[in-house]
């Protein structure tokens, strides 16, 4: 039976991840931010920088900002946003970052069960009070959600919720900025008590608005990725899709949630873990093994995709079009971010608990 056209695409893909070249090592420029834990970037269409990051002092967990107006050459010195007493912090728990046309939005999960978001104006240079986005009290104990954002002040959220007695997908969506959200809406509702209980799940927003969003399941005693997108600003989701066709067969959370990424055309990349190993899939086609490790994240350029996840100590890093990876420095929990014009990307990462940044080009 012949190949499809996305098939040989693919098998095209897969040739070049197992070939024998490679490139010179990326150019790449370091920073040390200072102590800090989970950190998230974002960039906007000017090439401003924004990481997010939290800091243990004592019982205590406190919300800290740092951006760069000149591409990751210089950046601010930390900016205290506010106290989360116990804000999750480890384990791909922590704040995530996403900038829209007029504001810069974080949202922070705590161990209480609420999710909060707060907003930074563009404009103002001021930042908003902290808001609740799950309608039900207490029920995001797992501290564990994505953000994205879309067109105009746009967002959508999505996390682990327990309102329905077991850990299920709840996500909402906000149009201005962050500032207020719609009522929640049940995305997938585990039909075996739940979804798998401590991986994050990762939303994206496509050019024209869809919302796909990728979580962990828990099925038949696998523990497999899935796939379900709303083509209706998050009101409705179809149906869940799984990815790979091999099985993750445990009876225990991996917490490693992967992550998800769509071109221009709408077309979705996911990279995420399985055992000990990490792996590159498309909907519908078989899974490609990227090396071994684990975290990995994904990152969308005009010219395909870069990824980097942990490798024992080590954070690897992946071009488009590269064969191999290469070794950033030693650390743990990537997180990617494109500047304009997809000349260079943005790793930031844990190294012995401090924030590291790093400017790559591409």
């Amino acid at each position: 039976m012949p190949l499809s056209k996305s098939r040989l695409v693919f098998l095209a893909l897969f040739l070049i991840l197992q070939g024998n070249i490679r490139r010179d090592n990326p150019s790449i420029t370091e920073h040390n931010l200072g102590t800090g834990s989970q950190p998230e970037i974002s960039v906007d269409d000017k090439g401003t920088i924004r990481i997010v990051y939290g800091v243990k002092t004592g019982k205590e967990k406190d919300l800290y900002f740092i951006s760069s107006q000149d591409g990751g050459v210089s950046y601010s010195k930390p900016y205290l946003i506010g106290n989360f007493s116990n804000m999750g912090l480890g384990m791909g728990r922590g704040p995530q970052i996403a900038t829209t046309k007029d504001y810069t939005v974080i949202t922070v999960g705590d161990h209480h069960g609420n999710l909060f978001a707060v907003s930074l104006n563009k404009a103002t240079n001021k930042w908003s009070a902290p808001v609740r986005v799950n309608d039900s009290d207490t029920t995001a104990k797992e501290a564990l959600s994505g953000l994205s954002a879309g067109k105009d002040n746009r967002l959508f959220t999505v996390w682990l919720d327990s309102r329905l007695g077991n850990n299920n997908l709840f996500g909402s969506s906000s149009s201005d900025g962050g500032l207020t959200w719609e009522k929640n809406q049940l995305i997938y509702k585990g039909s075996q008590e739940g979804i798998c209980d401590c991986c994050k799940p990762s939303a994206v927003i496509d050019g024209a608005g869809q919302i796909h969003v990728m979580f962990r399941n828990k099925l038949d005693g696998a523990r497999n990725m899935y796939l379900i997108t709303s083509k209706d600003n998050g009101r409705h989701f179809g149906s869940a899709q799984k990815l790979g066709v091999g099985n993750y067969l445990i009876n225990a959370c991996p917490m490693d949630g992967g992550d998800i990424s769509v071109d221009a055309k709408g077309n979705i990349t996911t990279v995420w873990r399985r055992q000990t190993e990490v792996f590159i899939s498309k909907p519908g086609m078989q899974e490609i093994k990227l090396g071994i490790g684990r975290t990995p994240v994904i990152l969308q350029a005009a010219n395909g995709t870069a990824i980097a996840w942990q490798q024992d100590s080590t954070i690897q890093f992946r071009r488009p079009g590269d064969l191999h990876s290469h070794v950033l420095g030693n650390g743990q929990y990537p997180k990617l971010a494109m500047m304009p014009g997809s000349k260079s990307a943005v790793c930031t990462f844990e190294r012995e608990g401090r924030v590291i940044v790093k400017t790559i080009s591409l």
